[in-house]
């Protein structure tokens, strides 16, 4: 990626300019994951298979999103190209880039295996889908940690990254699933029962996001954070924690089946409010450690 802006604070020292291209790029790629990981999930279990089949088209479009986002990031395209060639450097852009490529493979081959009825392998592609879809929100903000960054050097960063993607997947996936159309009679009447599996699942996902942003908030330190005003109190504590576990537990009452679509869309601005607060965090709290990125060169950087 492009070296990133480095700037003066007064009486603050060195901080880092936002990098928004990367932002939108994890927070989609990851999002993009977990709603395959969710799909996956649904296919283990029996879920609705026209839901499954919408959302991971939606996550095949967030993933050539979160693609272009990555790209308008480096310092020229031609990197790209670099990267691509030098995937076997196992740097933070080459894992990232490998999952993005595998992601986006299983969720052809899942389309394609769909389509033509071949059960068995649609069971090893959904398991595929939950493994990679995990991974690639853990990995995309794995690539960040540094001995050089203080503020990143910690494993509650990724685990944030990853907790924040899965829950927006959850609602993204809630939302499509609220769109399905229902069963009919002829249909598994097995299916309207384990899809209510899914609110549960939803669940745990925002639970995991809520737990990631607290521990990377821990980790800054509440005075470091809660300095940000609105961005920790606003972004992070009111829709990435209280936000996404409300609308969670609310889509958990049977009542709320009625109104499933308002929640989810609930569930995902909390989420992705959550989700870009605590990476507008990871930057404007970094410290000037990080002068190393001003005397760089991309290539150095992405370890080609």
């Amino acid at each position: 990626h492009s070296v990133p802006q480095v700037r003066f604070l007064e009486g603050a020292g060195v901080t880092m300019a936002i990098q928004w291209p990367l932002v939108l790029f994890s927070l989609m790629a990851g999002a993009a994951g977990a709603v395959l990981a969710f799909s996956g999930l649904s296919s283990l279990i029996g879920g609705c298979a026209t839901t499954r089949r919408r959302a991971v088209c939606t996550a095949l479009v967030l993933l050539v999103a979160g693609g272009l986002c990555s790209v308008a990031h480096l310092a020229s395209p031609l990197n790209a190209i670099s990267a691509v060639t030098n995937l076997l450097s196992f740097s933070g852009i080459s894992i990232e880039l490998m999952l993005l490529a595998a992601n986006f493979i299983v969720g052809v081959v899942y389309l394609i295996l769909t389509r033509e009825r071949v059960n068995g392998g649609v069971q090893v592609v959904a398991v595929l889908a939950i493994v990679f879809g995990i991974a690639i929100g853990f990995f995309c903000g794995h690539g960040y940690i540094i001995d050089a960054q203080p503020t990143w050097n910690s494993e509650t960063l990724p685990f944030a990254y990853a907790g924040t993607s899965l829950a927006l997947g959850g609602f993204i996936y809630a939302l499509i699933a609220s769109m399905a159309p229902k069963p009919s009679l002829s249909e598994d009447a097995d299916q309207t029962e384990k899809a209510l599996k899914l609110p549960w699942a939803v669940l745990v996902a925002s639970a995991l996001g809520a737990t990631g942003i607290a521990a990377y908030l821990l980790f800054l330190g509440l005075d470091a954070a809660s300095a940000q005003g609105a961005l920790f109190w606003g972004g992070a504590v009111a829709c990435g924690i209280v936000g996404t576990l409300a609308c969670a537990v609310i889509n958990l009452v049977p009542a709320a089946a009625k109104g499933a679509m308002p929640i989810a869309i609930a569930g995902i601005v909390c989420a992705a409010a959550g989700g870009i607060a605590v990476r507008m965090l990871m930057w404007v709290c970094a410290s000037g450690y990080i002068d190393l990125f001003s005397l760089g060169i991309p290539s150095v950087i992405m370890n080609l």
